[in-house]
C-alpha cells in the first residue's frame, strides 16, 4: 500500500500527487490573463467567499473549491475609488468577484 502525502506547494504533473481537497495547479504555456510561474504545484481550491478570477481555470489555477463558482457582478461604489477593471462597470459602480455557492431557482 503506498500513502501519499502532498503539502500545498508540493511539486505535481497530475491532481493524483496532492492530497484530497487538493488541485494540481498546472499553468497554461499560453496565460490568457496573469502573470506566468514555472512549474505545477499543489494547492488548495479558493474557500467560498474568496475573491476569485474569471480567467484562473483557464490559465490552470486552483478556482473556487467543489460546489462553487466565481461570481462576477456589479455592486454600488459606496467609498473611495475601486481597483482597475478589465470592463468598465456602469457609473457608480464596481465590479467583484467571489466563490458562491450557486442558487438554485425554485
Amino acid at each position: 500500500v503506498l500513502i501519499h502525502q502532498a503539502v500545498v506547494g508540493t511539486p505535481c504533473a497530475v491532481e493524483d500527487q496532492c492530497d484530497v481537497g487538493e488541485c494540481c495547479q498546472i499553468l497554461s504555456e499560453f496565460m490568457v490573463v496573469s502573470k506566468k510561474r514555472a512549474a505545477a504545484d499543489c494547492d488548495s481550491p479558493m474557500a467560498e467567499g474568496s475573491g476569485c478570477g474569471t480567467f484562473d481555470k483557464m490559465n490552470g489555477y486552483c478556482s473556487c473549491e467543489p460546489g462553487t463558482y466565481c461570481h462576477v457582478y456589479e455592486i454600488p461604489i459606496t467609498t473611495g475609488r475601486s481597483a482597475r477593471a478589465q470592463v468598465m462597470p456602469r457609473p457608480g459602480y464596481q465590479w467583484i468577484s467571489r466563490c458562491e455557492k450557486r442558487v438554485s431557482g425554485g
